[in-house]
C-alpha cells in the first residue's frame, strides 16, 4: 500500500479543513472540488446526486469545474444521462452501489478506450475489475457495452471521451451520497487515486451532514404545521438556548420579551429541570447538534377561562365559542364539523366570522390573538 508523503498529507489536511470549517449549509463541496482539481491537475471536477424515483433518476445536487460549458447545462446533461431507471446505471446502480464501490476511490479508461474493449479499470485483469466493481465477469462485459452505447452521447455532448476517470461513491450505508470524480487525458496514477481515497471518509461525513440538513429542512413544514396544532406556545430552541423557531402563540410570548421564560429556555435546554408549566423534549438528527421542543403546557389549562373572556370581548355566538376552543386546539375544519355534528361549510363559516370580530386574517392570526390577549 502506497504511503502519502508529506506533501501530500499536507495537501490532504487543507482539503479536510475546508470540509471541516466552511459553515453547515455553505457551498463547501464546489470549493473542495476546485482545490482537488487543481491539487491532482485533473482537468475537471465533478460532483452529484441522485434521488431514486420510482420510474427514474433525478439529478438532486451537482457542482462541476473546469468544465467549458455553464453549471446548468452539465446539470441537465447529468438529468439525460440519469434519464432511464435501469441497473446497473454507468458502472453502478445508484439507488444500491455494490459493497466494493462504496466509499472506494476507483480508477476508470476513458471511453475511448472502453469502446476499444479493453477493460474499464487500469492495468487490472477482468476478475478484478469485476471484484472491484461487485461484477462476475459476464455482467463486466455485458454492463460495458451498455455503458459504452449510453454513456457515449454524454461524454461526446461535454467533450469528455477521450478523458480518463478517477472516481468515488460517498455512501452512508448502503446509500449513495453523492458521485465525485475528476477527469483528464492522461491517466491519473496509484498515488493520486490514495489521495481520492484518504480524503473520501472527510467527505463522507460532510455529506452526510448536508442531507440531514436537506432532509430537517424539508421537515421543517411538517414541523411548524404541528406545532401551531398544538393549540399553546411552543418553541424549537438550540443547546445554548438560542430560540430557533416558534409558533403563532410562542411569538407572542417573545414579543413580550419575557425574561423569566427565557431563562426557562436556556437552563431547560442545558439540562437543568424546568421548573412550572414547561416542558422540553429533545429534537435529534444525525449528524446536526441536539435541539429541544419547549411547551408551555399551562396554557391549555387556561384556554377555557380565555374564550370565555373573549366571547363576551368579540362577542361570540355559544357556536362560535364552541368552535374557537377547538380551533386553538389545532383542530381541523373537518374535525370540528365532526365533533359538533354539522356540515364543514357551516365550520368555515364560523371560522369567518371569527377572523373578523377578531381583526385578523388567518387561522394561525386568530391562534396569537387568542393567546396574545390579556
Amino acid at each position: 500500500m502506497i504511503r502519502l508523503n508529506s506533501e501530500e498529507q499536507r495537501i490532504l489536511a487543507d482539503l479536510e479543513a475546508l470540509l471541516v470549517e466552511a459553515e453547515p449549509g455553505s457551498e463547501s463541496l464546489p470549493m473542495v472540488l476546485e482545490a482537488l482539481r487543481d491539487t491532482l491537475k485533473a482537468e475537471r471536477a465533478v460532483a452529484y446526486g441522485v434521488d431514486v424515483g420510482p420510474d427514474r433518476y433525478h439529478v438532486s445536487y451537482s457542482h462541476s469545474s473546469g468544465f467549458p460549458q455553464p453549471t446548468e447545462a452539465v446539470f441537465d446533461a447529468l438529468e439525460t444521462f440519469l434519464s432511464d431507471r435501469e441497473s446497473l446505471w454507468g458502472w453502478y446502480d445508484p439507488a444500491r452501489p455494490a459493497p466494493a464501490q462504496r466509499n472506494r476511490a476507483l480508477h476508470f479508461r476513458s471511453l475511448q478506450e472502453s469502446e476499444a474493449r479493453q477493460m474499464p479499470l487500469h492495468d487490472l485483469p477482468a476478475y478484478e475489475v469485476g471484484r472491484r466493481l461487485g461484477l462476475s465477469e459476464a455482467e463486466l462485459e455485458a454492463q460495458r457495452d451498455r455503458v459504452n452505447v449510453r454513456s457515449g452521447a454524454v461524454y461526446r455532448q461535454l467533450g469528455m471521451e477521450r478523458m480518463a476517470f478517477l472516481r468515488t461513491l460517498v455512501c452512508e450505508g448502503p446509500a449513495l451520497l453523492g458521485w465525485m470524480g475528476l477527469m483528464r487525458e492522461e491517466p491519473f496514477t496509484e498515488r493520486e487515486q490514495r489521495v481520492l481515497q484518504a480524503l473520501t471518509p472527510a467527505l463522507q461525513r460532510r455529506l452526510t451532514m448536508e442531507t440531514r440538513l436537506r432532509e430537517s429542512g424539508l421537515m421543517s413544514t411538517a414541523l411548524e404545521v404541528a406545532m401551531e396544532a398544538l393549540g399553546r406556545a411552543a418553541w424549537v430552541v438550540s443547546r445554548s438556548g438560542r430560540v430557533v423557531h416558534a409558533n403563532s402563540a410562542g411569538r407572542v410570548w417573545l414579543d413580550r420579551g419575557e425574561p423569566e421564560l427565557m431563562e426557562q429556555l436556556r437552563r431547560g435546554a442545558q439540562g437543568v429541570p424546568c421548573s412550572g408549566p414547561l416542558t422540553l423534549t429533545p429534537l435529534r438528527t444525525p449528524g446536526l447538534p441536539p435541539h429541544y421542543l419547549a411547551i408551555d403546557t399551562g396554557t391549555a389549562s387556561s384556554a377555557a377561562a380565555r374564550v370565555q373572556a373573549l366571547a363576551a370581548r368579540w362577542s361570540l355566538t355559544a357556536r362560535e365559542s364552541e368552535v374557537l376552543t377547538h380551533i386553538v386546539q389545532g383542530e381541523t375544519n373537518k374535525s370540528i364539523a365532526g365533533r359538533l355534528g354539522c356540515a364543514e361549510r357551516t365550520v368555515e363559516v364560523h371560522v369567518t366570522h371569527l377572523l373578523a370580530k377578531a381583526h385578523v386574517e388567518s387561522r394561525s392570526a386568530l391562534i396569537a390573538r387568542f393567546f396574545q390577549t390579556s
